[in-house]
């Protein structure tokens, strides 16, 4: 009886531990490395920087972006450095349409710029102090981008309407988000924007690409995590 007694008693204290005023066990969710996946929500848009002076020659006047709503898919491959720190993968894959609008004297052209692409984020995450069943959290880092829509290759004349992108491009990311517990997997919202660091066109002589300098992708993300 004393032995039951004893053993009873530890697994009560070994449960009040655990499951804390109803909170969910964070060891089964902070092992040091664990995998999820991710559905993301995006608005995507370019900043456009003309070459100086290209806007006072020949007919071309403005130069305007429009964007779009896209969504991506990927997964997650998270590692726990410490009680605060984590280190994180989210490779993706990304769709996205944006809009590029040539302004001339006589006429005004729109070019659809069309991307799949495949990303890989890689993020610091630096969460607070959990409370309940709740953890606010930052993240930054790093993202590389394989466009496969870039159009790089594709053939190129004066009166060809394509814009043509460099298939890699950096860009730099930073957000937050909540990680909620549930008793069988954590759900994290999270916002996130993406700005490229990268010069995104594929100059040429002609009219479209030849009348931008510098061209970067401009990405507001709303992703829901599960892992």
């Amino acid at each position: 009886m004393l032995l039951l007694f004893v053993g009873l008693n530890a697994s009560a204290q070994f449960r009040t531990k655990r499951i804390k005023g109803g909170e969910i066990d964070p060891l089964k969710y902070d092992r040091r490395f664990h995998m999820g996946f991710s559905v993301t929500g995006n608005f995507a848009k370019f900043k456009i920087s003309p070459i100086e002076g290209i806007l006072m020659q020949d007919s071309l006047q403005s130069i305007r972006a429009q964007g779009f709503p896209g969504f991506g898919l990927g997964g997650i491959a998270n590692l726990r450095l410490n009680k605060f720190f984590h280190l994180r993968a989210l490779p993706q894959l990304h769709f996205n349409q944006r809009n590029l609008i040539y302004k001339f004297t006589d006429r005004e052209d729109l070019i659809q710029v069309e991307s799949i692409s495949f990303d890989l984020p890689i993020l610091v995450k630096l969460q607070g102090k959990r409370h309940n069943n709740i953890n606010l959290y930052v993240v930054a880092g790093t993202r590389l981008t394989h466009d496969f829509g870039a159009r790089e290759d594709r053939q190129r004349g004066p009166n060809i309407k394509v814009v043509a992108l460099k298939k890699k491009s950096i860009a730099y990311e930073f957000g937050f988000g909540l990680d909620i517990y549930r008793r069988y997997f954590k759900f994290s919202p999270e916002i996130k924007m993406t700005n490229t660091l990268t010069n995104m066109i594929s100059t040429d002589p002609h009219i479209y690409n030849g009348s931008i300098g510098f061209l970067q992708s401009r990405l507001l993300q709303i992703s829901l995590h599960f892992e």
